[in-house]
């Protein structure tokens, strides 16, 4: 029953039966079921203020988990690149490493015929100039794909070096 249901009823009853004697033995039994329904609603709260907390801790740990995925996933997509990137970069430089030593051989073994042809320059005085042309444009050729490749290992480098930076973030 309601308190102030209680209280009604026991003033009409002290009215009408004479409060003298009534009045603190239901004052004694107010008290006792006042202190009795403040217990209650005490324990109430706390589990309401309880049930709110395991509340508010499963969302941030949903939260948590939520960013820790999204973090995951990005992290994952950046070393997909960087793996995609490191391989690009190393066929690259397979293939532009081939290409020097193609270059490199070819330019020793004109230099070679170059030699030769030196021995016999007054016969072949047209072939000679026409060699020694070659023999510059591939040095050139061979020395940009020297830059070439130093440039691409270079870049191979850092880009192991980002590789193994995002593997120990893992």
């Amino acid at each position: 029953m309601e308190p102030a249901v209680l209280i009604a009823l026991i003033s009409a009853g002290s009215a009408i039966g004479g409060g003298a004697v009534v009045g603190p033995a239901v004052g004694h039994w107010l008290g006792r079921r006042l202190r009795a329904a403040q217990a209650e609603l005490a324990a109430a709260q706390a589990e309401q203020h309880k049930a709110a907390a395991d509340q508010q801790r499963a969302q941030a740990e949903q939260l948590r988990q939520d960013i820790y995925q999204e973090l995951t996933d990005d992290l994952r997509g950046e070393l997909q690149r960087v793996r995609a990137a490191l391989e690009d970069a190393q066929q690259s430089l397979a293939q532009t490493s081939g290409e020097a030593e193609r270059l490199r051989q070819r330019v020793v073994d004109l230099e070679s015929r170059y030699a030769h042809l030196e021995q016999t320059e007054q016969r072949q005085a047209a072939e000679l100039s026409a060699v020694q042309a070659e023999r510059d444009s591939l040095r050139i050729a061979l020395a940009k794909s020297e830059a070439t490749a130093a440039a691409l290992a270079a870049q191979v480098g850092d880009l192991k070096a980002q590789l193994a930076l995002h593997a120990d973030r893992r």
